[in-house]
């Protein structure tokens, strides 16, 4: 399974769905300057603004999108055979409905803004926005137009 970070464990609210093929971490939240013993994904409250730390490992991402997230808007409805993927929403809130191909197990995740959620292969996914805003979508491999298969589930 791909996590691509060596102190993961240190996000202790994460939340694992369908045996632990999806995957949310509510970032946490740090204010000004953090100390060593920080976690490694966080999100940072500046004088100077948020700083977001999301990906920080020595796999490289080949991939990255950015996605608007309209109220009401759905996206997705699809799975991947290959490609493993994360989604950061960088504001919004939105609902997740994912479902393993091979055992039909449903469940629904929510995300709200500095929640990154990670997505296995073989899970076929929508996104339903609650609340416009923004995300980041991103993978270790590089976009293929061919390993997008529909599955309706919104």
């Amino acid at each position: 399974m791909w996590y691509g970070w060596a102190n993961l464990e240190i996000l202790m609210a994460e939340v694992k769905y369908l045996a632990g093929k999806v995957v949310r971490w509510p970032l946490p939240i740090l204010t000004g300057r953090p100390g060593p013993d920080a976690p490694t994904l966080k999100r940072l409250r500046l004088a100077q603004g948020e700083l977001a730390q999301v990906h920080d490992s020595d796999e490289g991402i080949h991939y990255l999108a950015t996605l608007e997230l309209r109220e009401g808007g759905v996206r997705g409805n699809h799975y991947h055979r290959i490609k493993r993927e994360r989604v950061y929403v960088l504001q919004g809130r939105l609902t997740v409905v994912v479902e393993d191909i091979q055992t039909r197990e449903r469940a629904t995740v929510p995300l709200a803004t500095g929640d990154l959620l990670f997505i296995e292969p073989g899970i076929a996914h929508a996104l339903q926005t609650a609340e416009a805003g923004q995300a980041l979508e991103f993978a270790p491999g590089r976009f293929d137009p061919a390993d997008i298969y529909p599955y309706p589930l919104i």
